[in-house]
């Protein structure tokens, strides 16, 4: 008996290879089925919300997410928009200089206008709605740029 238990065990582990090799290999569209099935996502915080609006321009596109006020029990009364500039072609380089108004609650009035040297990743924020704060972080990522502002929420 003590001479056939190594060749079970060795038989066992043979055979239970294929399996252990289909169970990693078929992780990720698992993992996903997992996560669609209980509808947990990334906290706004970390992904910036959802993307209210995107403007096409010859050579680069701005993409706005919705303002985030989400705090872990309730609503907080500061919070941020994130705005992404992304060149249209994945090889090219945002323009030298982007001067653009933006429209935050997309209500047809510009709430602030932004300046950015994509050089040095200096910002120049012009706000005209009072809910508009200051500039909170620029951060390069592969040929685009993303910039968080400061948003109080309004009174009402």
């Amino acid at each position: 008996m003590s001479r056939i238990l190594p060749y079970l065990a060795y038989s066992w582990a043979l055979l239970a290879t294929p399996l252990v090799l289909v169970t990693f290999m078929g992780m990720p569209s698992l993992a996903s089925r997992l996560v669609a099935f209980t509808g947990l996502h990334v906290h706004p915080i970390y992904s910036g919300g959802e993307v209210i609006q995107t403007i096409d321009y010859p050579h680069h596109q701005t993409i706005i997410h919705r303002p985030v006020f989400d705090g872990l029990i309730g609503p907080r009364s500061t919070g941020f928009v994130q705005i992404d500039w992304q060149p249209k072609d994945k090889d090219a380089n945002l323009p030298d200089v982007i001067d653009e108004p933006i429209d935050l609650d997309q209500d047809g009035k510009p709430d602030l206008q932004i300046h950015m040297d994509t050089g040095t990743d200096q910002v120049r924020l012009d706000s005209i709605d009072s809910r508009v704060g200051s500039v909170n972080e620029v951060v390069r990522v592969q040929n685009g740029r993303v910039v968080r502002i400061n948003l109080n929420k309004r009174s009402r």
